[in-house]
């Protein structure tokens, strides 16, 4: 396990994450983090499953919104970066 992120690592969901909405509202907690996401953010999160790496829901998004790979991958990475400091998800090595 690592703490940062490539585009060959696997984010999983954290077990005691929880990911749903409220209100209108995208939301992901974990212990007493809580956050709001972003529409983005929720198609990522909505799509770990603890097989698909970085670079493949890097590929979902830019299919999705219809922007460059390259653009996606970093957004993609940042989001998980993000994500595995708040301690919503783990990261798995390929």
């Amino acid at each position: 396990m690592t703490s940062s992120p490539t585009a060959d690592s696997v984010p999983v969901l954290r077990p005691e994450a929880r990911f749903r909405k409220f209100r209108g509202r995208t939301m992901v907690a974990s212990g007493p983090t809580a956050l709001e996401l972003s529409e983005t953010a929720a198609f990522l999160l909505a799509r770990v499953d603890g097989q698909r790496p970085v670079t493949q829901l890097a590929t979902l998004l830019a299919q999705e919104y219809d922007i460059d790979v390259d653009e996606a991958r970093a957004d993609t990475l940042e989001l998980v970066a993000d994500l595995v400091e708040s301690g919503i998800l783990g990261l798995e090595s390929p």
